[in-house]
């Protein structure tokens, strides 16, 4: 007759809740780190495959920085 008036015990299932919500939200720390990661990665990646072909351009000559010269020595 006990259990009919007063309140089952449930604080073994709000330890359980509560140790999902943290392992939840530890989860979600990691895919936002991972994400940010990939993300540096790629922004990264983009950038040097836009400054390779620059690269690529002034890397036949050793004066290449320099430019065209206007003089005409031939």
């Amino acid at each position: 007759m006990g259990g009919l008036f007063s309140k089952p015990d449930t604080s073994g299932q709000e330890r359980q809740l509560e140790l999902q919500r943290k392992q939840i939200e530890a989860q979600e720390k990691r895919q936002q780190q991972q994400m940010a990661q990939e993300g540096a990665a790629l922004q990264a990646k983009t950038r040097a495959r836009q400054l390779a072909g620059r690269r690529m351009l002034l890397a036949d000559r050793e004066d290449a920085e320099l430019g065209i010269g206007t003089d005409i020595t031939s």
